[in-house]
């Protein structure tokens, strides 16, 4: 082959080379914009689901969204990576997919059976609805709202920290959102003190601040009486069904309330004391 013909052929290969470069770019390319339109689609759904009155149906369609974007996110990244090994050589796209899926069977079967436990158990948490966004959950030790549902992690808020946990690592979630929550508080009384005094002065707290908060209550508190009798103080059980999400305001409120309402009364709040002695 002499020189001119060389020249001519690595001038075809360089054709052939920057055309399916430029392919590859295209498929690059139009895989970020269908991603964004998935991004901009499911964001105007979850903006237009909150002018909803029915705030569990809200909910609903705000996980199924976010559900929706991780699984087309996949099925993209899954069928371009097919197209661009096909415009590297490697087969045709159909078996470039299968080769793909195959890619993916034997990883399974080198460790990776975690990702594929992550992903079912994260379909069946939407199928039963066992926590949707927006709730207040407690997985394991980590205590946050749901931010977000993908197929192999759920994205917790815990106090401003963003924590991830795969989907298959959940065993037991507690929902704390429900159609209602259970405020309680035991407050201590003095031996020394009137019981029955102390039940009845109790009773007139929780009722005044029941009457100036029914908005908060979905039913009447109830004063339950003597519960314990600790080594300092006997305690005084109060119990009510409030408005969801709402039984930690009402039982900070009413710890201020009752000490502020102990104080002027003179009643003593019992607490443990240490006596040091000084030997000299």
């Amino acid at each position: 082959m002499d020189f001119t013909k060389l020249l001519e052929k690595l001038k075809e290969d360089s054709y052939i080379i920057v055309s399916d470069l430029l392919i590859i770019l295209i498929v690059f390319i139009i895989a970020r914009f269908l991603i964004n339109q998935i991004s901009k689609f499911t964001k105007r759904a979850i903006e237009k689901s909150k002018e909803l009155e029915d705030k569990e149906q809200a909910k609903s369609i705000v996980t199924s969204m976010t559900m929706l974007r991780s699984v087309i996110r996949y099925v993209i990244y899954f069928v371009a990576l097919a197209v661009i090994l096909y415009k590297l050589g490697f087969g045709n796209v159909m078996s470039n997919l299968l080769v793909t899926a195959g890619i993916g069977s034997l990883a399974i079967s080198f460790g990776a059976q975690s990702v594929i436990q992550d992903v079912v158990t994260g379909l069946f948490l939407i199928f039963e609805r066992q926590y949707a966004v927006g709730d207040l959950v407690k997985i394991g030790e980590h205590l946050g709202v749901v931010t977000s549902i993908a197929m192999r992690v759920t994205y917790l808020d815990c106090m401003g920290k963003k924590v991830v946990i795969p989907n298959g690592k959940i065993s037991e979630v507690i929902n704390y959102t429900n159609t209602h929550s259970m405020f309680e508080l035991t407050i201590p009384v003095s031996y020394k003190e009137n019981l029955r005094e102390a039940i009845d002065f109790l009773k007139n707290i929780l009722n005044n601040y029941y009457n100036e908060n029914k908005e908060l209550f979905i039913e009447e508190p109830e004063v339950f009486g003597a519960t314990n009798f600790n080594v300092n103080a006997i305690d005084i059980y109060m119990r009510g069904r409030v408005v969801n999400m709402k039984h930690w305001q009402i039982e900070r409120e009413l710890r201020l309330i009752i000490k502020e309402e102990m104080d002027k009364k003179g009643m003593y709040i019992p607490f443990t004391q240490v006596v040091v002695h000084n030997e000299k």
